[in-house]
């Protein structure tokens, strides 16, 4: 495929996906556009292990007197964490796979899914302990 097409392509895939709340919707030309995946990327991962030790904390002061119940969280949701990291590579694997491996079109979608399923874990990791 020539490289007029893919990003013909990817311009497209960024069209249908942009919202409202998309700041990378608002670059002007691809560098910026790849360059905001990167950094929302990189952004969103930080974020994700802050809330990850954070939900920790919270499972540790929740279940303080209870030792046992403590490992036992704990685990489940390391566990837990585990296989969500694999979801999010296969899903974000999946939704890049139309462009070439190796290629910034490729990066930049991979990005720019692992930045979104991020930040909806982190909504998920927000409501640990449950009650």
């Amino acid at each position: 495929m020539k490289k007029g097409i893919i990003v013909f392509l990817f311009i497209g895939v960024l069209q249908n996906y942009a919202n409202a709340e998309d700041v990378c919707g608002k670059a002007v030309n691809d560098g910026e556009v790849f360059s905001c995946f990167k950094s929302a990327k990189q952004t969103a991962e930080k974020t994700l292990n802050e809330e990850y030790l954070a939900t920790k904390n919270r499972i540790a002061a929740e279940y303080s007197a209870s030792p046992a119940a403590l490992q036992s969280y704990t685990l489940t949701l390391t566990e837990s964490q585990r296989g969500w990291l694999k979801y999010r590579d296969g899903q974000c694997n999946l939704e890049s796979f139309m462009a070439e491996k190796g290629t910034v079109t490729y990066d930049a979608l991979k990005d720019k899914c692992i930045a979104r399923v991020d930040l909806e874990r982190v909504e998920q990791l927000k409501s640990i302990p449950y009650e």
